[in-house]
């Protein structure tokens, strides 16, 4: 029999705030992290808005040494692991430091400091740059970091496959822990704002407003959408095996039972192909975890405001689900944006923390129903009791990945 995957510790470094306390409080209140973005310079472009993290002081988490030598993204991995740690009351002593490891998901982790450390190579004398400029400019530097600061001697693994990469990273690991390869892992995923990233997205119009109409809001499922907004974060789990954690009086906020994940072909894929295997994706999730649709009480959508993309996730939906379904939706994209390869672990904290506080948040910015995308989507803060969250991870590169999470029992 597969031995469970439990989360005890959850650690977030998000736009709504730094620690899952403030993230959580501020998404049940309908509040939203988008707002114009600072850290980029874009007077000469149309999208001007972003959901930037802002106030983390990475000192309070990490002290002083090394620091100026750390990009974003590795300043919020390792404030959120530390997080987790905390969270989960886990001392890496050196017994467990040899059985823990690391997996974290990234679309493109440091790709924008490997481009500008090479654009200096390129342009400048090699010899006259600083050793320390290359320190952090690798996919998997981050990761890298993170396992030599806390002594994770396991195996510090990198996954990058796209808008599902911290689906991924928590499918990988859950399916670790219940083959009994390993008892401890702390996984999830990290992003950051670049311009090199905002220019990708820009250029192929899949930002809010990029074509030139409608507002410059995150509104999923809507009937006005037009397009994701940029988002930026970290959020990491403590991952263990049921047994250790109840051996050692850990809190349990929820086991992660299920995974699926299915490739739909590529963006050139027909419509109805790619509903069809974004179906296919939730079903095998399901099948995964030994459940059915009907024991599914909330679906923590992809939905996020792309036109195309929240179609697909809707038909899919109500495939599998059926027409007559008036399961709730919700997606915390609305509040937060796409934050592509760590969206499936924002998502993630955001279920968890809807089966701990039994509420749904609002998907904010909801206001005019297309009749195409026929769900029931959560608008208004719900008090429900949540014991299982399908979570939807799809991208329109193709990738398909899903999750479920389950109160513990």
């Amino acid at each position: 029999m597969n031995k469970k995957a439990v989360v005890t510790g959850i650690g977030v470094v998000s736009p709504l705030g730094i620690g899952h306390q403030d993230f959580w409080k501020n998404l049940v209140s309908g509040n939203s992290g988008i707002t114009p973005m600072e850290c980029l310079d874009l007077s000469k472009y149309e999208c001007k808005n972003g959901a930037e993290v802002k106030d983390l002081n990475t000192e309070e988490f990490l002290g002083r040494k090394g620091l100026r030598y750390l990009n974003k993204g590795t300043k919020f991995l390792g404030s959120s692991v530390k997080m987790a740690l905390d969270d989960a009351a886990l001392k890496i002593d050196e017994e467990l430091s040899n059985q823990t490891g690391i997996l974290i998901g990234s679309s493109l982790g440091n790709f924008s400091q490997t481009t500008d450390y090479f654009h200096d190579i390129a342009r400048e004398d090699p010899s006259g740059l600083s050793p320390m400029q290359s320190y952090d400019v690798a996919l998997n530097s981050s990761i890298n970091y993170a396992s030599v600061v806390f002594k994770l001697k396991s195996f510090a693994r990198t996954i990058s496959s796209s808008f599902t990469s911290s689906t991924d990273a928590i499918g990988n690991a859950i399916k670790l822990i219940q083959n009994g390869k390993a008892n401890v892992i702390i996984a999830g995923g990290v992003e950051q704002i670049s311009l090199d990233l905002y220019m990708i997205f820009y250029m192929r119009k899949m930002l809010a407003r990029a074509n030139g109409t409608g507002s410059e809001i995150s509104m999923p499922f809507d009937k006005r959408r037009n397009g994701f907004i940029m988002s930026e974060g970290s959020y990491v789990f403590v991952l263990e095996n049921h047994d250790y954690a109840v051996s050692r009086g850990a809190r349990i906020y929820g086991e992660v039972s299920g995974y699926g994940s299915i490739f739909a072909g590529g963006r050139n894929s027909d419509t109805g192909k790619r509903v069809e295997k974004a179906g296919n994706a939730m079903k095998k999730c399901i099948d995964d975890a030994s459940m059915s649709t009907d024991d599914i009480d909330l679906i923590n959508a992809n939905g996020n405001s792309g036109k195309l993309p929240d179609l697909i996730e809707a038909k899919a939906i109500k495939e599998l689900f059926g027409e007559e379904s008036n399961i709730p939706v919700h997606t915390v994209k609305s509040s937060l944006g796409e934050s592509y390869g760590a969206s499936g672990a924002m998502q993630t904290a955001s279920a968890l923390l809807s089966i701990n506080n039994g509420l749904v948040p609002p998907t904010i910015n909801y206001e005019e129903k297309d009749p195409e995308c026929n769900l029931n989507v959560v608008n208004e803060r719900l008090e429900k009791e949540v014991n299982t969250v399908l979570i939807n991870s799809f991208d329109l590169s193709g990738n398909n990945s899903c999750l479920i999470v389950k109160k513990h029992e």
